[in-house]
């Protein structure tokens, strides 16, 4: 029982507290009951019954206490068993429950662990998918700027051809054209050079022709000239003949119209190109 209440100080304390006062009670119990006069012949007859009442009593009283302060104790006793159970159960649970979540908390660590993980393995496949595709968009770039190179120098390669035959093309059909332009030009001279030969010939015979319809006035004198204007109609018809550079004559003037006009129709020319509805006539009936 004193270890106990050695391991309970409250009980204990409790314990002497009333120990003390049951004392405390039978010490002036005994003073009260020892005042009053003694009476002759019976004064040791009834302090020894007070005393053993006194005594009874505190006995009692004191039995009482150690029964109430037992069973105080037993009750402090129990209630700190059942303190003692219920805190070794809250300990066991608090226990259980930081048990459980210490392996939440693994749990927990180890997802986000593999978490982690799976997310460096997909930041590192992503990484080289990024990678293989950079590498080939570069090698597509490459390949496609090679074809372009290779389109452009191709193209380039076309049209300097083109560019070549175009000139040559073009330096032919010059050379061409020159051929023809100086074919042309030798033709058009050889032609101006026979239409002034059938010219010359045309103008001798129209000559010829109006001397010979001529009357030499009476004031004509060798050397003398004059330009007629002469106009025909189609077939050669005379239908106009106008001194147009004088002689200084007007008689020769008259005479040299007069010729004209008595030719007609004249002659047609050689060559159709010499045809002329106007032209002017130079006369000189003494070459």
């Amino acid at each position: 029982m004193l270890k106990e209440l050695l391991k309970n100080p409250r009980a204990l304390i409790f314990a002497v507290l009333v120990h003390v006062a049951l004392i405390a009670i039978l010490v002036v119990s005994i003073q009260w009951n020892a005042k009053p006069a003694k009476l002759q012949g019976s004064g040791d007859i009834v302090q020894a019954t007070v005393i053993d009442e006194a005594k009874l009593q505190a006995e009692k009283e004191r039995k009482r206490a150690e029964e109430e302060a037992k069973r105080k104790a037993e009750l402090e006793k129990k209630r700190a068993a059942e303190r003692r159970k219920r805190e070794a159960e809250e300990a066991a649970q608090k226990k259980k429950q930081q048990e459980a979540e210490r392996r939440r908390q693994e749990k927990l660590k180890a997802k986000k662990e593999a978490e982690e993980r799976q997310r460096v393995a997909e930041q590192k496949r992503l990484a080289e998918q990024e990678a293989k595709r950079k590498i080939a968009e570069e090698k597509r770039k490459a390949e496609e700027a090679k074809r372009k190179a290779e389109e452009a120098r191709r193209k380039a390669e076309e049209q300097r051809k083109a560019e070549e035959a175009r000139r040559q093309r073009e330096n032919e059909e010059l050379l061409k054209q020159q051929m023809a332009q100086e074919e042309a030009d030798r033709a058009a001279q050889q032609r101006q050079r026979e239409l002034a030969s059938l010219q010359s010939q045309y103008v001798a015979v129209l000559q010829q022709r109006v001397t010979r319809n001529w009357l030499r006035p009476p004031t004509a004198r060798a050397g003398m000239v004059c330009t007629v204007h002469v106009r025909l109609i189609p077939g050669g018809e005379v239908v106009e003949a106008r001194v147009v550079r004088s002689s200084g004559d007007p008689a020769f003037d008259r005479s040299a119209e007069t010729a004209v006009l008595k030719s007609s129709p004249l002659p047609a020319p050689p060559d159709p190109a010499l045809f002329q509805r106007e032209f002017d006539f130079v006369f000189k009936p003494e070459g």
